[in-house]
């Protein structure tokens, strides 16, 4: 009877332990490890006069918090703003900068801080188009983004065989992969691009409501955060309006 209740509690000893280990790894940071996009702090973060677009992009620099924005209005764009924070979350700072501007929503993706808008959930939305294969070799993140193009044209547009033109490589320094993705989502890889190694951002250059539609000069820009251009926000307005 001893030896059956000492087994019985030993059991329930390693079925407790068993628990607390899966709890671990399922919660939380742990110690030595980054926190939660949303629940990272930041120390300091100003802007003034600054655009919501370049705003969100500096932030991301800043932070080295990768981004996907899916949105971008001429407010976005020009719309001058200005704000102060100490000892804020990302979260906290995403909240007072998208909150009270009406319709902008966030989560994190694929451990990408994504921002859309009620408007992209409508059917057509090309991020969310499912590619059946998408596969590339080490290569610089502007070659993977230009294949990424290339293959959703190629999705859209079976017939076509070739392709012409021309793109930006990028840093070659900057690279990523080998990836080999089946019946992904276009979002999907492009968080994985900004989620290399080095942080990154993407964010649309077509204006709202165009997101069905696959442009010619391409449906995204990537931003290399360590070298992004300036002035963002003033090329995008040239490009989309």
């Amino acid at each position: 009877m001893r030896s059956a209740r000492f087994e019985l509690c030993v059991f329930a000893a390693v079925l407790a332990l068993s628990a607390a280990v899966h709890r671990t790894s399922l919660g939380g940071a742990q110690a030595g490890q980054s926190p939660p996009i949303l629940a990272k702090r930041v120390a300091s973060f100003s802007v003034r006069g600054v655009c919501l677009a370049d705003t969100l992009l500096t932030l991301g620099q800043q932070e080295q918090v990768p981004l996907g924005i899916e949105y971008v209005d001429r407010d976005a764009l020009e719309k001058p703003i200005s704000h102060d924070f100490r000892n804020a979350t990302i979260g906290e700072i995403v909240r007072a900068l998208l909150g009270g501007t009406g319709g902008y929503t966030w989560r994190v993706r694929d451990g990408v801080l994504n921002i859309a808008h009620q408007s992209t959930a409508a059917p057509g939305n090309l991020l969310d188009r499912v590619l059946p294969d998408f596969e590339i070799s080490k290569c610089s993140v502007g070659t993977a983004s230009a294949a990424l193009y290339f293959a959703l044209y190629r999705d859209l547009h079976p017939e076509v065989t070739g392709y012409a033109g021309e793109f930006d490589p990028g840093n070659p320094d900057n690279v990523i992969g080998p990836l080999k993705l089946r019946n992904t989502p276009v979002r999907h890889v492009l968080n994985l691009l900004a989620n290399g190694s080095k942080k990154r951002a993407w964010i649309v250059r077509v204006p709202p409501g165009h997101l069905d539609q696959l442009p010619p000069d391409g449906l995204w820009t990537i931003i290399e955060y360590e070298n992004p251009p300036r002035h963002v926000a003033q090329w995008l307005l040239r490009e989309i309006f």
